[in-house]
């Protein structure tokens, strides 16, 4: 082979070689600099806004959330820190968002009390669907609930306890006028008024219905004179007199 064939063969090996070189060379560069882009504070987290939580607390909310103004937008674990929030005992749900401005929003939605259970000289606040909201000293206006075991905040009572919550979210309206306790009774569901009456509730169905007949019963008629008040059906209420009245 001649000379200067063989020298222009090397040169061209030569060049593709260094091309594929500094193609690498600014590939890593890109990399590199990506990383230390996102690792800027041009990046980071600058503010942490919480929406709701009335009853948790802002603060509490962020405590949990477990992100740190400063840290790193990208690989944040929104998903682990609304978990987090959501075990709260007053969460109910929870949605996040951020920027890349560096703002982290958490938008929490709360439960609702609707009835009251003793346990320990206090006063447990139970949602709709039997989880434990918070103990307070003293008794609030809320229909009170019979029942056995209570969890600490964040836990549940017993699903055999969610019929009486339907009936204690009915009647929260009327609560505090005459209504004293509501229980199961011989696998029925009871509403015990102040008077010691009792009034028979029947199926779980109708529920609005049958606070409304409760309450006309209590605001029309002399409830001393009644034993029982059965609304099972509440467009017909069937009340039983005692011998004082008669």
């Amino acid at each position: 082979m001649e000379p200067r064939i063989a020298m222009r063969r090397t040169n061209v090996r030569f060049r593709r070689r260094r091309r594929i070189w500094i193609s690498v060379g600014l590939l890593a560069l890109l990399v590199a600099a990506g990383y230390a882009f996102t690792q800027s504070p041009l990046l980071d987290v600058d503010e942490i806004q919480v929406i709701g939580a009335q009853r948790t607390g802002a603060h509490n909310v962020i405590e949990v959330a477990g992100i740190e103004l400063g840290t790193p937008l990208l690989g944040l674990d929104l998903a682990g820190a609304r978990r987090a929030i959501a075990a709260l005992p007053w969460v109910d749900q929870v949605r996040s968002n951020r920027t890349w401005g560096g703002e982290i929003t958490f938008d929490v939605s709360e439960r609702t009390a609707v009835a009251q259970v003793w346990v320990n000289q206090k006063w447990a606040l139970v949602d709709i669907a039997g989880r434990v909201l918070e103990v307070v000293p003293s008794r609030q206006r809320l229909p009170v609930v019979l029942v056995g075991a209570v969890a600490e905040p964040g836990g549940w009572l017993s699903s055999v306890v969610v019929p009486l919550l339907e009936v204690s979210e009915a009647l929260m309206p009327i609560a505090g006028r005459g209504i004293d306790s509501i229980a199961w009774q011989n696998d029925q569901v009871m509403v015990n008024l102040v008077g010691d009456q009792q009034v028979y509730w029947g199926g779980r169905e109708n529920a609005e219905a049958k606070a409304v007949a409760l309450a006309t019963f209590l605001d029309k008629v002399n409830s001393d004179c009644y034993d029982k008040i059965d609304l099972s059906v509440p467009a017909f209420p069937v009340l039983t007199s005692n011998r004082d009245c008669l």
